[in-house]
């Protein structure tokens, strides 16, 4: 037993508790360690925040950093707000159906630095450029920021509450309106145990259906000191709209994946992580094919000179790099540009761990350093006026969303392929075999005008993408006249 077993002075059980004492009332967690200790010293009435429920936080081990515990539901809120406060932690623990399943959180080998997380399914090939350039400039910004404004004019979402469960009522009927007259698109409410439902969305994947690949933000908000007053813009309306975004593009686009592309909304993360717990534990049960797993979660304040920090524990290190690597080839210039860094949790903080848990890839990118994010969330301040109300910010995440999804998706459509080196160019002059017949990166009236004099006068240019072939770029483009053989 640790240092923190050692010294609580009230609410501990032994290692050899007895099976009464196992099944009294109250939950199983599990949080960090440090959290742990400040909250049991609390509870004994050693700093301002005393109470007299001296059973309410029960200790039975610690391992690793972490704790498992017995919490009286009915101190949840002074916990959050205790993690908030003094650890800086949006709620801070995960919650399991019993005393076994908590106990092997704390030695969970799929924390551990390298583990193998998914088998090794997710493809790191990238070569879906014909379809993720044309969708990165369909993002619209303004769609992101009335997701969120709709989501907060709810007043709150909480997982116990009739407004949480309209939430989701209300993304579903949004997501289903996207993928209407997709025979490939379906939709479902996932049942908890509580109220609030958690939202599904799929697009079928055609050669690989039984591989999915999981973009997921959670649905829900939470004000530990007035729950009827939690808007939650940034945490997580934000998150909720990008995965949307994401939705909409690809179904705007009509593109056709080879694998099964999900996207999720999740119940009850506030309260440890439980409507994705649920939904994880049923994949590995059912021995679902994850591909990867991509969580969503704040993505409307810019609290540090980077766009995005990926989170770098309790994540797959092997996607987290890929997802870099995504970056490098999609997003490092332009209008699409996005820069990164690097934080850490320093503990289970958000749906990606449910899938970790499980032996799931996952990966996590933060709006801001984890000591930067939003200081107004869990409050009746986390607003939309409080972050970035233009949506740029929130865009750059729907942007990576769409890489993600569609570079691990892989398309289905056999695409004609034009002639090599056709229109050859830098991003100072234009180079080709015959001067005329190059355009510069963005000179997309010199694009459409090649196209009308392949095609005649009526032609319109449409797609337009550029890559590296050996030491020169090279770029390709579709025309409006499709049927015309070139």
């Amino acid at each position: 037993m640790s240092s923190i077993a050692r010294s609580l002075a009230i609410g501990i059980l032994m290692a050899g508790v007895s099976s009464a004492q196992e099944q009294a009332s109250g939950e199983w967690i599990v949080l960090g360690e440090d959290a742990a200790q400040s909250f049991t010293s609390a509870l004994a009435g050693e700093d301002d925040e005393a109470f007299s429920a001296v059973d309410s936080f029960q200790v039975y081990s610690s391992k690793n950093g972490l704790t498992a515990a017995k919490l009286d539901p009915s101190l949840e809120n002074v916990l959050h707000r205790r993690m908030h406060v003094m650890h800086h932690r949006c709620g801070g623990y995960t919650v399991y159906p019993n005393l076994e399943q908590a106990l092997s959180e704390l030695d969970n080998p799929n924390y551990s630095s390298g583990a193998q997380l998914g088998s090794g399914l997710f493809p790191t090939t990238i070569d879906q450029q014909m379809h993720v350039v044309p969708a990165l400039g369909l993002v619209q910004s303004l769609e992101i920021i009335s997701t969120i404004q709709s989501l907060q004019d709810l007043g709150n979402r909480y997982y116990n509450n009739p407004a949480g469960q309209t939430a989701a009522l209300e993304i579903l009927g949004k997501w289903q309106n996207y993928g209407h007259g997709r025979t490939d698109f379906s939709s479902r409410l996932v049942d908890h145990a509580w109220l609030q439902d958690s939202v599904v969305a799929t697009i079928q994947g055609s050669e690989h259906p039984d591989e999915i690949v999981i973009i997921g933000a959670h649905l829900d908000s939470i004000n530990t000191r007035d729950n009827f007053a939690a808007p939650g813009a940034d945490d997580n309306a934000s998150g909720i709209a990008v995965v949307s975004e994401v939705l909409r593009v690809l179904t705007a686009s009509d593109f056709r994946p080879k694998r099964t592309l999900e996207f999720m909304a999740y119940a009850a993360e506030e309260v440890g992580l439980r409507g994705s717990g649920d939904i994880a534990e049923t994949y590995k049960r059912e021995g679902k094919k994850v591909v990867a797993v991509l969580q969503i979660d704040m993505a409307g304040y810019r609290g540090s000179d980077r766009d995005l920090y990926f989170i770098t524990d309790f994540v797959s290190e092997p996607l987290t790099n890929h997802l870099k690597s995504l970056i490098s080839e999609y997003h490092s210039s332009g209008e699409h540009r996005i820069t990164w860094g690097e934080t850490e949790c320093g503990y289970g903080c958000s749906d990606h761990v449910s899938w970790t848990r499980n032996g799931f890839a996952s990966a996590f990118p933060f709006e801001a350093k984890f000591d930067d994010y939003n200081p107004n969330i869990h409050t009746e301040r986390d607003l939309l006026r409080a972050i970035d109300r233009t949506g740029q910010h929130q865009a750059r995440f729907a942007k990576l969303g769409i890489t993600f999804m569609i570079e691990l998706g892989k398309s289905a459509a056999t695409l004609r392929q034009l002639p090599r080196n056709r229109y050859i160019y830098t991003t100072l002059r234009a180079i080709s075999s015959s001067a005329s017949r190059g355009c510069r990166a963005s000179d997309w009236a010199c694009m459409t005008k090649l196209c009308k004099q392949d095609l005649g006068a009526s032609a319109w240019r449409g797609w337009a993408g550029c890559w590296q072939e050996d030491s020169r770029f090279t770029c390709s483009f579709e025309c409006g006249a499709v049927m015309q053989s070139f």
